[in-house]
């Protein structure tokens, strides 16, 4: 594998040399080690989608010690298990604000000095030379855990990554989220071992973001649902360019899929990994090929089987649960050197999604685990077939159903994104239609725009507060 480098990233339609970050990274390397020393003890850091984070990884990356990459909203540092008291924190100065509440949680904050004014001299910096790094599943359903990925993994991974999507020295990816999340430190990998220029998209910005997508260095978008729905419905003043691989890890509804391919004659694809498994599956065939109810095929060296026990696997074609086994999963839940690997069965991973193999390779989703709810009239609901039946009503852009515990016993709701001129009403005809009575959520919340964590995935607690505030229909 050739050295890794800093890469030329482009943000706010400034541009970024791989040079000019390595240099700053090069200077709070230098910091971290006079303060703290070299050592192999935790070193943490505030990362953001931006620049400087990027710089800020390569130079803790570059050292002995784990790396605990925590996003800039000190609010997801509560996490369980909670993060070693004493473990030092550096923070860039744009990030000093947030010592306070570092040492609300224990830890030892250390803002660096501005790099712009000072040098250190010395070769480039390879970033993923160190142990590795912990990053944080997303607590969207209960407090965030810490997943240690050792540096050999994540190289390894992130070569996969750009050959299934084409990545090169010309041709770059552009993010959303940064490393301190899954998806953002998968794609930094991918980016790391192909050489190619890093963009990252403010998804509060679509008409910046545009910009961005129209620039021929660009050949894969690791999309989010909520800029997705914003460039695919708002007024173009340029021309529809995006890069031909635009990947979404989340469903797509069929209304989102045709107006983002009417618009850019290009299509959404899916892809399915999760913090724990890094890369599964990405539809990456031909345009043509490309499909809206399916993940796409899994990468070559992932295995897949279904069902409560690997060695048990359900018939072809029937659902069952996912397990997974390949080369670069994480080591295992905590901070180095405790690491776990609960349910672990002979390095198969089991998750908490269900799905299924098509007869053509493709590997197709069916919910979670958690979303099989029984409800007071001893019915079975699949919370997540109710959603896809959701997405399917013309002009649904996205759908969450979610259980509820009431009153009366076990129900389910959804909260539904769409265009203004759907109402409750007409949403209930529709499912009436498609849906047994049993299967009607008890409640139903049209918002603009779904609650969404900071990693892009849909907020499900903060779904269940908005739900647990409307009356029954």
């Amino acid at each position: 594998m050739s050295t890794l480098r800093t890469p030329d990233v482009l943000a706010a339609g400034r541009w970024w040399s791989g040079d000019q970050l390595d240099t700053m990274a090069r200077v709070w390397r230098a910091a971290v080690v006079e303060r703290f020393g070299e050592s192999d003890r935790l070193i943490a850091a505030a990362v953001g989608a931006s620049p400087e984070s990027v710089a800020l990884f390569t130079a803790l990356t570059s050292l002995p010690s784990p790396a605990v990459l925590l996003p800039p909203d000190a609010r997801a540092w509560r996490t369980e298990p909670a993060i070693p008291i004493g473990t030092p924190v550096a923070l860039m100065p744009a990030m000093a604000s947030l010592a306070p509440e570092a040492e609300r949680f224990g830890l030892i904050p250390f803002v660096l000095p501005d790099a712009s004014t000072c040098s250190v001299g010395g070769a480039p910096l390879r970033p993923l030379d160190g142990p590795g790094v912990v990053v944080f599943t997303s607590g969207s359903t209960g407090l965030p855990k810490p997943v240690f990925v050792k540096s050999e993994r994540l190289r390894r991974a992130g070569s996969a990554r750009a050959r299934a999507v084409g990545l090169g020295r010309e041709a770059g990816a552009l993010i959303g989220s940064s490393p301190a999340h899954g998806q953002g430190l998968q794609y930094l990998g991918a980016v790391l071992a192909s050489g190619c220029p890093l963009g990252f998209l403010d998804p509060r910005d679509h008409r910046l973001a545009l910009d961005a997508l129209a620039r021929p260095m660009f050949r894969c978008w690791r999309a989010t649902a909520h800029l997705v729905e914003a460039v695919s419905r708002c007024v173009l003043t340029g021309p529809a360019i995006v890069p031909p691989f635009c990947i979404l890890g989340a469903p797509i509804s069929p209304s989102l899929f045709n107006a983002f391919q009417d618009r850019f004659g290009v299509p959404l694809r899916q892809g399915y990994s999760s913090t724990e498994t890094a890369l599964v599956a990405v539809d990456n065939g031909p345009p043509a090929d490309v499909r809206p109810d399916t993940v796409g095929r899994p990468f070559p060296g992932v295995e897949v089987c279904f069902g409560e026990h690997p060695e048990k696997p359900e018939p072809a074609g029937e659902i069952g649960r996912i397990w997974i086994r390949s080369s670069w999963q994480m080591a295992g839940y905590g901070f180095p050197p405790h690491v776990e690997r609960p349910g672990d069965v002979d390095g198969w991973w089991p998750t908490r999604d269900l799905g299924t193999m098509t007869a053509d390779g493709r590997l197709k989703l069916a919910g979670r685990l958690d979303d099989a709810v029984r409800t007071r009239d001893n019915r079975v609901v699949n919370l997540e077939a109710v959603a896809t039946h959701l997405r399917e009503i013309p002009f649904i852009v996205e759908a969450v159903v979610v259980p509820l515990d009431t009153a009366s016993g076990r129900s389910f709701g959804a909260v539904v994104e769409c265009a203004p001129s759907l109402s409750v009403d007409v949403i209930r005809g529709k499912l009436a239609d498609s849906l047994p009575p049993w299967s009607w959520p008890r409640v139903v919340k049209i918002v603009p725009a779904l609650p969404r964590l900071a990693n892009g995935k849909a907020d499900r607690r903060a779904c269940e507060t908005l739900l647990g505030q409307e009356r029954p229909t």
